[in-house]
Order: C-alpha cells, then sequence, then structure tokens
C-alpha cells in the first residue's frame, strides 16, 4: 500500500484570536491567500476551545480583549497538555509597552499590528517551521 500526502493534509493550520471582526477578516484573507487553513475565534475562552479541540499549529493571539486578555489566555493554554506546545504570537497594538515581557509570559514572537500582515505570515512560517524541527 502507498500512501500519499494530498497538499490539503499539508497545509498548515493556523488559530487567529481577536474580538476584532475587522483583524479576524483581514487575518483570515491574507493567511489563506498564503495557504494556510484558519480557524478563529472572537473571543478567549473560545479560542482555548478550538486550541484544544482542533490542536492548530500556530496561534495568533491580541492581547486587549474583553473577560480574559492574552496574557492570560497563553498561561492558560500553557496549563493544558494538549495546548501547552503549540507556539503562540502576539498580534497587538500594544507592542511598544510590552514587548520584553511577552515572550517571558508564552509568547515565541510578538507582531505589531501595524507592521502589517506580511510580517506577521513570515512570523508564523518560522515558529511553525522551529517547532517541527
Amino acid at each position: 500500500m502507498i500512501a500519499t500526502v494530498t497538499e490539503e493534509s499539508q497545509q498548515k493550520t493556523v488559530l487567529v484570536v481577536d474580538d476584532s471582526a475587522e483583524i479576524l477578516t483581514a487575518v483570515r484573507l491574507s493567511l489563506e491567500a498564503n495557504g494556510f487553513r484558519v480557524l478563529q475565534a472572537n473571543d478567549p475562552f473560545t479560542g482555548v476551545r478550538l486550541a484544544a479541540s482542533r490542536e492548530p499549529d500556530a496561534i495568533v493571539m491580541d492581547l486587549d480583549m474583553p473577560g480574559m486578555d492574552g496574557v492570560e489566555t497563553v498561561k492558560y493554554l500553557k496549563r493544558i497538555e494538549r495546548t501547552r506546545g503549540i507556539p503562540v504570537i502576539a498580534f497587538t497594538g500594544q507592542l511598544h509597552a510590552l514587548a520584553g515581557r511577552l515572550t517571558e509570559r508564552g509568547f515565541e514572537r510578538v507582531v505589531d499590528k501595524a507592521d502589517g500582515l506580511e510580517n506577521l505570515e513570515s512570523e508564523i512560517e518560522e515558529v511553525i517551521e522551529h517547532c517541527a524541527a
């Protein structure tokens, strides 16, 4: 029996967690155009459930969300066995105030929303490649 790998099975999945519908749409369209499968959550609680059930290759997390901020959400994800190894990228407009402290709090990378989606895509590709190695 010969096993073949389809293009879809090689497609990497990214979970995007942000309370802004505009950001979710922009990130989804950009990532899908670059070959990623995208899951979306508009609140951190849905994001945790999706991360645990679907185990994406990477998570893009906003920091400023109602109910539970991105830092608390990452702390929670790192305590769950199924999600602790998933790399998380902070995608924030608060970069200058928090950048140095975020990697100490469980984020693999930090991307400023002002830097645009191209930078985010390259950071996603790098963390997925690094975690696969």
